[in-house]
């Protein structure tokens, strides 16, 4: 990731686990996650039944939605959105790159 100057030369960086220990991973977990609690707010579901649907926890989904995802691999926030009806699909691509990036892991969606 690249750090941005303002104009008034503040340098901020590209996303808050910039720099972090597994910041790209972060980040990405953060995005899966917040498409599942965007999911279950549209579906109006409570934390209990999103937990039955989800085949989790109810403190599991409350730690989904509160951002703490330090217990959740890839494939468990996979199955959260296969749950919500979502095909998750992961392109694998040859990194090019631009100004001495690092390849790193993106999420991107479609409309929800």
């Amino acid at each position: 990731m690249t750090n941005t100057t303002t104009n008034e030369g503040a340098v901020t960086t590209a996303h808050p686990f910039e720099g972090l220990a597994n910041g790209e991973e972060r980040m990405a977990k953060a995005q899966l996650a917040r498409q599942i609690n965007a999911l279950i707010k549209e579906r109006g579901l409570k934390q209990q039944a999103a937990s039955e649907l989800l085949g989790i926890t109810q403190p599991e989904v409350s730690q989904i939605a509160n951002g703490r995802l330090s217990g959740f691999t890839f494939d468990r926030l996979y199955r959260c959105l296969y749950a919500l009806d979502m095909d998750v699909e992961i392109t694998v691509k040859k990194h090019i790159p631009v100004d001495n990036d690092t390849a790193g892991i993106h999420v991107s969606s479609l409309n929800l």
